[in-house]
């Protein structure tokens, strides 16, 4: 008899009996899309959530005779202060095609306007260590050119508590998902194991060892792991492209950007599948095939 590597030998059994790996690797295709999804869901928020931590912090309205040049010569004043991260001056119309932009389908509301009520401003960027902007507020307020200061510092602090904690919510979620799907594979090796029980029981009484009968079902959960990661990757672009529309959302952001599809995730998806194989096929070939029945 030709002598088989145990990837051959998972192979054989794989192609043995198809039903099984069909019903094995939709199952797992359905744990890893669930937890792709959630995934997704989470990268994309964050990164939502980074762009609003990241936008300007302080803003500084100039009176109304400062002209542009004036305005950038004091953005470039205000740059240079200790705590300032960035300063960018931003005029009338460059304010009023952003609010265009943050309003999306609502923006025709602004066509019955007759002048333009945004002012000429200065955006600053604080620097995550500054922890005390009133007193920088104070001294910018003071200098010529400056007509008013608007600090949105405390409603950032607020939303920066709530995405710590939000976080730490999402990583306990992310590993009782991850727990799911290692489950998910130990219960399809146990079943892969018991169908073969009788062919074991052969093996065993030639002298087979415990390692030699567990290496196969141990690369059939990979192998069936990876083949799950991809439908499960095909699945959520699809459905990711499906429901993904550029229909506004609170705080300028958009429904594409959050359904939208990571190009990472197939690579995230088919880590996530070798793991749970190799814990899921160890804990499923360790439950069903004790060293009692294999010696």
């Amino acid at each position: 008899m030709k002598r088989r590597g145990v990837i051959g030998r998972a192979l054989r059994q794989m192609g043995e009996d198809l039903w099984l790996q069909g019903v094995a690797i939709s199952t797992l295709a359905v744990a890893l899309a669930i937890m792709g999804a959630y995934l997704a869901l989470c990268l994309n928020l964050n990164q939502a959530a980074e762009r609003l931590l990241t936008g300007p912090t302080l803003l500084v309205v100039t009176e109304p005779e400062v002209d542009a040049q004036q305005g950038k010569e004091l953005a470039d004043q205000l740059s240079k202060l200790q705590g300032v991260a960035s300063a960018s001056y931003v005029d009338q119309q460059e304010a009023m095609i952003r609010f265009r932009r943050q309003l999306g389908p609502q923006a025709g509301l602004l066509d019955d306007l007759d002048t333009n009520p945004l002012p000429n401003a200065i955006e600053l960027v604080l620097s995550p260590s500054l922890a005390a902007p009133p007193e920088l507020a104070a001294h910018i307020k003071k200098m010529a050119g400056v007509g008013d200061v608007v600090t949105g510092r405390p409603w950032l602090r607020r939303l920066e508590r709530v995405l710590r904690a939000g976080s730490e919510l999402a990583v306990a979620l992310g590993i009782l998902l991850f727990l799911a799907v290692v489950l998910v594979t130990s219960n399809t090796v146990r079943l892969a194991v018991h169908v073969r029980r009788r062919e074991l029981e052969l093996m065993a009484l030639v002298g087979a060892g415990g390692g030699y009968m567990r290496g196969p079902f141990m690369v059939e959960a990979v192998l069936q792991g990876l083949a799950a990661a991809g439908l499960a990757s095909l699945l959520l672009w699809g459905l990711f492209a499906l429901l993904a529309a550029p229909d506004a959302l609170p705080w300028g952001l958009r429904l594409s950007r959050v359904l939208a599809f990571p190009p990472i995730l197939p690579a995230v998806l088919g880590c996530l599948a070798v793991i749970s194989g190799l814990l899921g096929g160890f804990l499923g070939v360790g439950r069903s095939l004790h060293p009692r029945e294999v010696l």
